[in-house]
C-alpha cells in the first residue's frame, strides 16, 4: 500500500508549488512591494486509484500470488524434493578385501640345482556385503580391483585371474595376467558386467605359473592379496530387502516484508503432498512430525500423526494427502519442521527385481493460502523521502489546511501515525497525524468514505520545510470479521488544498 502514500507524502510538495510556482521550479516575489492581500486559496492536489492487485505489485509479492476467476487472491508455493530416495543410494557394494593363501609341496626341496616348470590352478569364492540388495546380475558404475602377490620364490612366473562372473561389454570373460614385477596393481570396474548363480558372490580363477631352478624350501608360499574400492551399480537384477530412509525438512519462511510486525489468522490454507514411486517396488511414507512454530503457539500441518501412506509404482505424481489448515500466522516469519520415514519394499519379499540408479522417489508439497484471515494489530512501517527544502514559500501564508477523502472497498481498517524527520539532525520535527483512522473498511463490498484534514500553521510551515523525510506508521484491523482480498478491490485518493494567506508583499 506505499504506492497510496507516495501519493499522499508528496501532496504538500504539490500544494507548495501550486502556491509558488506555475511551470517553474522558482518564483521570486521579492520584487514586488506594497500590496497588502488576504484571503483564500482551494486548491485541488491530487487524486490516485489503486487496486489491491497493484497494491501487490508495490509489496513485490506478486508472482507469488495467483487470482481466481472471481478474483480472490492466494499466496502460493510449491516445495519439490526430486529423489527423496534414490536407487543410487541403494545400489552399492561395501568395500572389501580378501586374501587367498596357498602352500604348494616343492619337489626340488633340498636340491641346489633342479628346473620345475608347473602351473598352479586354484579357485576362491569371495562373497560381498551389501545393505538390502542381494545381486543376481549387474552393470557396474564404478569401482577398481586391486592385486598384490607375494611369495618366497624369488622368480616366480606369471599369474592369470579369470571369471566368467564378469564380462565386458562383449561378452568376453574377465582375464587379468599379472607379473611379479607389476606390485601392487589393478583395473576399473566400470561398465563391466556382472552375473552369478548366487547372489552377492564372485568366483575367481587362479593360475600360478611357477618356474624354478632349485630351492631349499619343502613349500612354496604364495599369498594373493584382492581388493576392491568404490563399488557401484547402475542397474541390477537381484533381491530387495525392506529398506528405510529418514528424511527432514527444516525449514523458514516469511510472507511479507520485513517492516510488517504482528500475526494473522488465516482459515483453509491447503497443503497438498504428492508422491512419485519410479521403483519397481512398493514404497511407503510415514510422516510423524510435520510441525509449524512461530512466535506464537506451535501446531501441526498434519492430524493425526503419524500419517501413513503407501506408495505404488507409478511414472507419474499423485497427491497422497489433501489438508487444511488453520491458524495464527506471524508475519515475521515462522519455521516449519516435518520428520517422515520413507520405506522401500516395506514388507520384504522374495520376488527377482530390477533396480535403476535412476529409481527413486519424489516428493511435491503445494501449499495454498488464501487472503482469506483475520487481521488485528498488524504493523506496517515505512518512510519516503522529500525535498521541500528547496522549494520557496512567500512568507504570507499564514495557514495550510490538506483535506484528503478516501474512498475504500478495502475490508480493512487502516491508522496512521506520521512524524516529519530530519535525518540532518536525527530529530522527529512535526507530528502530522497522530493515531488517525485513514481508511474505514469496507465489510459489504459497498465503498466507505473517509475524510481527514491536516493542520499546518504558520509556526510549523518551517518545521516541516527543513524536513527531509516522513515516518509512517500504520496499524491495520479487520474487526475480527473474516475477510477476503480480491484484486479488484480498490481505493481511491482525493487530495485539495486550502490556503489561508494574509500580508504585505
Amino acid at each position: 500500500m506505499r504506492v497510496k502514500h507516495n501519493k499522499l507524502h508528496i501532496a504538500l510538495v504539490l500544494v507548495a508549488l501550486a502556491l509558488s510556482a506555475c511551470n517553474k521550479d522558482h518564483y521570486d516575489v521579492s520584487t514586488v512591494q506594497g500590496v497588502n492581500a488576504e484571503g483564500e486559496l482551494l486548491l485541488p492536489v491530487a487524486s490516485a486509484s489503486f487496486t489491491m492487485d497493484e497494491m501487490m505489485r508495490r509489496f513485490e509479492i506478486d508472482s507469488m500470488i495467483t487470482f481466481g476467476e472471481d478474483g480472490n487472491m492466494s499466496y502460493g508455493y510449491c516445495y519439490e524434493h526430486q529423489g527423496a530416495v534414490k536407487g543410487s543410494e541403494l545400489l552399492r557394494f561395501k568395500d572389501w578385501n580378501y586374501e587367498h593363501h596357498l602352500s604348494v609341496e616343492n619337489p626340488l626341496s633340498g636340491q641346489w640345482f633342479g628346473y620345475l616348470d608347473t602351473i598352479v590352478n586354484t579357485i576362491q569364492v569371495i562373497t560381498f556385503e551389501a545393505d538390502h540388495i542381494n545381486v543376481m546380475s549387474a552393470v557396474m558404475r564404478s569401482g577398481r580391483f586391486e592385486f598384490e602377490l607375494e611369495s618366497n620364490v624369488a622368480n616366480l612366473g606369471q599369474v592369470v585371474v579369470t571369471s566368467s562372473d564378469i564380462t565386458d561389454a562383449d561378452g568376453n570373460d574377465l582375464h587379468f595376467v599379472y607379473s611379479p614385477a607389476m606390485g601392487q596393481t589393478g583395473f576399473d570396474l566400470a561398465g563391466l558386467h556382472y552375473q552369478t548363480n548366487e547372489a552377492n558372490t564372485l568366483t575367481l580363477n587362479y593360475e600360478f605359473h611357477i618356474n624354478l631352478n632349485g630351492m631349499m624350501e619343502p613349500e612354496i608360499e604364495l599369498n594373493a592379496r584382492i581388493a576392491a574400492t568404490d563399488l557401484a551399480i547402475k542397474e541390477m537384477s537381484g533381491y530387495v530387502e525392506a529398506y528405510e530412509l529418514r528424511n527432514r525438512i527444516d525449514t523458514s519462511f516469511n510472507l511479507f516484508p520485513n517492516n510488517f510486525s504482528g500475526s494473522l489468522e488465516i482459515n483453509n490454507a491447503r497443503i497438498r503432498i504428492s508422491e512419485r514411486n519410479t521403483f519397481d517396488l512398493a514404497a511407503r511414507l510415514v510422516v510423524d512430525t510435520a510441525m509449524m512454530y512461530g512466535q506464537g503457539p506451535s501446531y501441526s500441518i498434519l492430524d493425526p500423526l503419524p500419517y501413513v501412506v503407501d506408495l505404488p509404482s507409478q511414472t507419474d505424481f499423485s497427491e497422497v494427502s489433501n489438508h487444511s489448515l488453520h491458524g495464527t500466522l506471524n508475519t515475521a516469519g515462522g519455521q516449519v519442521m516435518a520428520s517422515s520415514l520413507f520405506m522401500v519394499n516395506p514388507l520384504g519379499g522374495t520376488e527377482l527385481v530390477t533396480v535403476d540408479e535412476a529409481n527413486q522417489i519424489d516428493v511435491r508439497v503445494d501449499v495454498d493460502i488464501p487472503f482469506a484471515f483475520v487481521i488485528d494489530h498488524v504493523g506496517y512501517i515505512d518512510t519516503v523521502n522529500m525535498r521541500l527544502s528547496e522549494i520557496e514559500l512567500p512568507d504570507m501564508i499564514e495557514r495550510l489546511d490538506l483535506e484528503l477523502t478516501f474512498n475504500s472497498t478495502l475490508p480493512i481498517d487502516m491508522y496512521g501515525k506520521f512524524y516529519m524527520y530530519n535525518s540532518q539532525n536525527q530529530q522527529i520535527t512535526d507530528t502530522l497525524i497522530h493515531d488517525g483512522r485513514l481508511i474505514a473498511a469496507s465489510f459489504d463490498g459497498h465503498a466507505t468514505t473517509t475524510t481527514l484534514s491536516l493542520e499546518v500553521t504558520e509556526d510549523r510551515i518551517q518545521d516541516v520545510m527543513h524536513s527531509d523525510r516522513i515516518i509512517m506508521e500504520y496499524l491495520l484491523d479487520t474487526e475480527a470479521h473474516d475477510v477476503v482480498l480480491n484484486a479488484h478491490q480498490k481505493l481511491d485518493l482525493f487530495v485539495k488544498a486550502r490556503a489561508k494567506y494574509k500580508g504585505t508583499f
